[in-house]
């Protein structure tokens, strides 16, 4: 299946967006490989490194610390699982990246994972704050430019490149049962 940019909106000095696809592997998989935050590299589209904070599996509340590299500079994050209810629901904040974020307002990343079809419909929200020191309406012209194209682009490569990685572990999922 295609990824799909489902919807783009802005309100209230964040913009929103839903990037839907669906991969062979069943919802307990899928979920589990995205919710193990350490391995977010094997998929992002630009470099991540990812040291947890919390020791332990992933549960709710677990942090992490995360160095991003976008357009040659390391942009550092704090991560928060917000979100844990296998196999269905994975959510986590981040603070930081190229552009900031407002103090108690952080960028919210949120998986679905439904069964369907016999693999997962896997839908991916995202919402992004405005910067904390800009204007509205540079705010809504960014978004409106800017967002659009990042969207179109990085983030649903991103997913693709999910996609692939949960498509890849159908086959050694299918490979390991002949």
């Amino acid at each position: 299946m295609k990824v799909t940019l489902t919807r783009v909106t802005i309100e209230n000095r964040h913009a929103h967006h839903t990037i839907v696809t669906w991969v062979w592997v069943p919802p307990e998989i899928a979920f589990a490989y995205v919710a193990d935050i350490t391995r977010h590299n094997e998929w992002a589209s630009d470099e991540i490194n990812v040291t947890p904070i919390t020791p332990g599996p992933v549960q709710l509340g677990s942090k992490y610390t995360v160095v991003g590299r976008q357009g040659g500079k390391d942009w550092p994050s704090q991560l928060e699982v917000t979100g844990y209810e296998p196999p269905h629901r994975f959510a986590f904040t981040a603070t930081g990246g190229p552009i900031g974020t407002p103090e108690g307002d952080p960028h919210r990343h949120e998986f679905l994972f439904t069964l369907k079809n016999g693999g997962t419909e896997l839908e991916v929200r995202r919402t992004d704050p405005a910067a904390p020191n800009w204007p509205s309406w540079f705010f809504h012209l960014f978004a409106f430019l800017v967002m659009s194209i990042l969207v179109r682009s990085r983030r649903i490569r991103t997913i693709e490149r999910l996609q692939t990685r949960l498509d890849e572990l159908a086959d050694t999922q299918s490979a390991s049962t002949m």
